[in-house]
């Protein structure tokens, strides 16, 4: 399974959870796997039943889920927590980043600034922003082209970044020619 079917499997999960608000865990599998098989044009030869159950198991250790027992019937539910609802926002901005947008001229800048005993969560932040399509301009510096204000803000709660980190944006930067032609914005 390539890292992409993984994160759409997960965005899917989260999708189809975020939908029913709370769902039993027995629900997320067939739904799951119908909304997959839009995406996948591979016949797989695994048992995609068996990696959403362990998907939905990873994602509840990741704490973006939550399974709840209901004593009356004795069934499993899940539920979206703040964090998974979060991280639902972040993969659809992600989506309505990459489609073709018409660039305004203005460069959007990320800086940060984080401490060394929070080195974890500063390569999270660094996953996250390259994930979403910025380029590193310099150490911690990154660049990006369109308006992403709404994908900064959820990473900054997500993170529980303050201060440490600046969104900015940019009306000229001296030698952008590599940028533009890296962000595809020649006409």
């Amino acid at each position: 399974m390539t890292k992409e079917q993984k994160i759409n499997m997960a965005k899917v999960i989260l999708q189809v959870v975020g939908a029913a608000g709370l769902l039993a865990v027995a629900m997320v599998a067939p739904n799951a796997l119908q909304i997959l098989k839009l995406f996948d044009k591979n016949k797989k030869k695994y048992n995609p039943k068996y990696y959403i159950d362990k998907k939905v198991q990873a994602m509840v250790k990741k704490g973006l889920l939550i399974m709840k027992k209901d004593k009356n019937s004795n069934r499993t539910f899940i539920q979206m927590t703040k964090r998974g609802d979060i991280q639902l926002k972040k993969y659809l901005l992600k989506d309505n980043s990459q489609t073709k947008q018409k660039w305004d001229g203005k460069w959007r800048v990320f800086v940060f600034d984080v401490w060394e005993k929070s080195r974890g969560k500063r390569d999270l932040l660094r996953k996250e922003i390259k994930d979403f399509g910025f380029i590193q301009l310099q150490q911690s510096v990154w660049i990006y082209p369109f308006d992403c204000r709404e994908f900064i803000e959820l990473i900054k709660a997500d993170l529980n970044f303050g201060k440490n980190v600046r969104y900015m944006v940019v009306e000229s930067l001296d030698n952008d020619f590599l940028l533009r032609k890296n962000f595809g914005l020649f006409k």
